[in-house]
């Protein structure tokens, strides 16, 4: 009965996630455009993967009808994940929107982080500091609508209740007394470089979060790449409306970083579990077939840039 059950599971899975995107031949590849669009398929299997991920139950979840509140949150941060990266398989199918991708990209980048970071610490003390700081906005709120109805003797307008029921329900469903809430900003587990410290990968970084953040605050260094063209000429500039071509960088490394996530949530959660064999297999292929695919395209777009700077 199990190698039936692991026979059916095998083929579920791939009905589910469909054939493997083929590299073969990548290597002898001479047009970086194409193997732009082999990564754009690779990233759409790794949403794909990422998608039936996140609704996998165990024996336990499923006799209790649902995940419970940590699990859950390594499972809303993979359905995250799984529409940011829609969305970018959306915008990287008009071939140039790089830069709103960019701004997604970041935002999948530290919710894989996150998720990393929650499923190989498992304390609970980092799921209540993700929680608690992340009502700190609530806080605020709640607190300012309270002073409000003391102002006006104790009158609530209808918005007003309904925005406290709503953060009511919030804090009952997340465990938290809103009373208890730090209503000043703040971050969890030592912030973005300490999570990625804990796992071994704090040289990621800059490039993961403090780069791409020009993208999402819209600094000078985002306007002067991507939103104004300069005249060395004349030492002036103007408005840039275009947008950048998406291309392999802009997927195949944020994909493997993903896949990555993955593989924490499913060895911390399921590695006992018979689906566990069957999409770690798929993963780790998809993994290598990415890292084929970036290394073919560095080595094209490396030549092509020194030959034009010569």
């Amino acid at each position: 009965m199990p190698d039936e059950f692991d026979e059916l599971t095998q083929e579920r899975f791939e009905e589910m996630l469909g054939p493997p995107v083929s590299v073969d031949g990548i290597d002898q590849e001479t047009d970086d455009g194409r193997i732009d669009g082999i990564v754009f398929e690779l990233y759409k299997e790794a949403a794909c993967v990422v998608s039936v991920t996140a609704h996998l139950l165990d024996d336990s979840a499923s006799a209790k009808g649902g995940l419970s509140r940590n699990q859950a949150i390594c499972a809303g941060l993979l359905v995250r994940i799984t529409k940011l990266m829609l969305v970018v398989t959306q915008l990287g199918a008009t071939g140039n929107r790089s830069e709103p991708v960019m701004v997604l990209s970041r935002c999948i980048m530290e919710s894989a982080v996150n998720l990393e970071f929650l499923a190989h610490k498992n304390e609970d003390r980092f799921y209540d500091q993700f929680v608690k700081l992340s009502l700190g906005p609530e806080r605020e709120l709640y607190d300012q609508i309270r002073g409000n109805i003391v102002a006006r003797n104790g009158v609530m307008l209808p918005i007003e209740s309904r925005i406290l029921s709503r953060i009511e329900n919030l804090c009952r469903v997340s465990g938290v007394k809103i009373t208890d809430v730090d209503r000043k900003p703040g971050d969890w587990g030592g912030g973005v470089r300490e999570r990625l410290k804990a796992l071994g990968k704090e040289h990621r970084y800059v490039s993961m979060q403090r780069t791409p953040s020009h993208a999402v605050h819209g600094t000078w260094v985002d306007l002067f790449t991507s939103h104004l063209e300069y005249n060395a000429t004349t030492a002036t500039f103007a408005p840039d409306t275009t947008f950048a071509v998406v291309d392999s960088r802009a997927l195949g490394p944020i994909a493997r970083l993903v896949l990555e996530a993955v593989c924490g949530y499913l060895d911390k959660f399921f590695a006992h579990t018979t689906p566990y064999g069957v999409i770690k297999a798929r993963l780790d292929d998809l993994q290598a077939r990415l890292w084929i695919a970036d290394n073919m395209h560095e080595k094209l777009y490396g030549a092509k840039w020194q030959k034009a700077h010569q």
